[in-house]
């Protein structure tokens, strides 16, 4: 009976943080289309994951998404423009069903000063299949 007790709690968590993500994605459009062949649950969640420390997340504009090359099968690569006419960023994400989920934003790695964080960032997006 406990674990039945504890599968309904993580059912309900999920849940509630699906509801949250909906509430905070507001707007944010896939501009070329590439979201087609993914569920719109998962869509969402990368949008949230990506735009989280943006202050108008509904604004944000997505394109190329994908599934990336990473070995656990849970990466998704794209470009994301945090504001209409901005430019477009890549970034891969890693949607884990139960666990934390991971971003890297190449524009996290545009400091000056930071040319040997940008360059692992941007072998590391290579890698994933993210940068061609």
């Amino acid at each position: 009976m406990r674990r039945m007790t504890t599968g309904l709690a993580c059912g309900a968590t999920t849940l509630a943080t699906a509801l949250l993500m909906s509430a905070q994605a507001g707007a944010q459009t896939v501009v070329d289309g590439s979201a087609a062949s993914l569920d719109p649950a998962l869509v969402q969640a990368i949008q949230v994951l990506v735009t989280r420390d943006v202050t108008a997340p509904a604004e944000a504009q997505f394109r190329k998404l994908h599934l990336s090359k990473a070995r656990n099968g849970r990466g998704y690569c794209g470009e994301v423009a945090m504001a209409t006419g901005a430019e477009f960023v890549p970034f891969h994400a890693i949607i884990e069903e139960n666990g934390q989920p991971s971003l890297l934003l190449l524009s996290d790695y545009a400091k000056p000063g930071n040319a040997e964080g940008r360059e692992t960032a941007t072998r590391l997006l290579t890698n994933f299949g993210c940068l061609e």
